[in-house]
């Protein structure tokens, strides 16, 4: 069974800070050592997508990011997701579906007030 985590980053508090979202996907195997060590594979998926994006240089090293959420993702087909962006040694794969600085649909743009 497939669990995809779905780890969305910000710059910063403002509508216009740069934003990126990672899916991950937790093998089995990991699961069940998380499971066996009672911790959550929310832990797990955010330290994948940080490595991420690390690894991709999604941001610069020295700049602060925002945990915005992370929770459980749906993919109703996984072979459309491609070739992972970072896999990592526990067999943790990662996907970029946003990066910063993408326009998507609006949905960041200030509301007229």
């Amino acid at each position: 069974m497939q669990t995809f985590m779905r780890v969305e980053f910000s710059t910063g508090t403002g509508y216009k800070a740069a934003r990126f979202v990672v899916l991950t996907e937790l093998p089995e195997k990991v699961l069940q050592e998380i499971r066996a060590q009672k911790l959550s594979p929310q832990t797990r998926a955010y330290a994948v997508a940080l490595k991420t994006a690390e690894h991709l240089q999604l941001i610069d090293s020295g700049l602060r990011i925002i945990l915005l959420s992370n929770t459980s993702g749906k993919v109703k087909n996984p072979d459309a997701l491609g070739e992972p962006a970072y896999v990592a040694e526990d067999g943790c794969k990662a996907w970029v579906i946003r990066k910063p600085g993408t326009d998507h649909s609006g949905a960041h743009k200030k509301p007229f007030f």
